[in-house]
This record gives C-alpha cells, structure tokens and sequence, in this order.
C-alpha cells in the first residue's frame, strides 16, 4: 500500500511541476533579454557619456 501511496504522491508532484516549467521557462527568458538589454544600453550610454568610441 505504502507503494502506491508514493507513486501517487510522486505522480502528483511531478504533474504540478509540469504545469509550472512553461511560466518558469518564460520568466527566465524575458529576464535574461532583459538584463542583457539593460546592460547593453547602460555600456552604450556609458561610452557616449565619456565620449568613447564605441
């Protein structure tokens, strides 16, 4: 009994974790294109600033 108890339980885990990782995988993406964005124009404007030639 103590077998299928823990079958479903993993079942059941493993499930809600599924529904998540699309979320998960959207929210890791946009912030990474965020940060890499961010700190492209943060260089950019850096470099105008101290009048670079960038």
């Amino acid at each position: 009994m103590q077998k299928k108890l823990n079958l479903a339980l993993a079942c059941f885990l493993l499930g809600g974790i599924a529904t998540v990782l699309p979320t998960l995988w959207k929210v890791i993406v946009f912030t990474g294109v965020g940060l890499v964005l961010f700190v492209t124009y943060d260089e950019w404007e850096y470099q105008q600033r101290i009048g670079g030639t960038k």
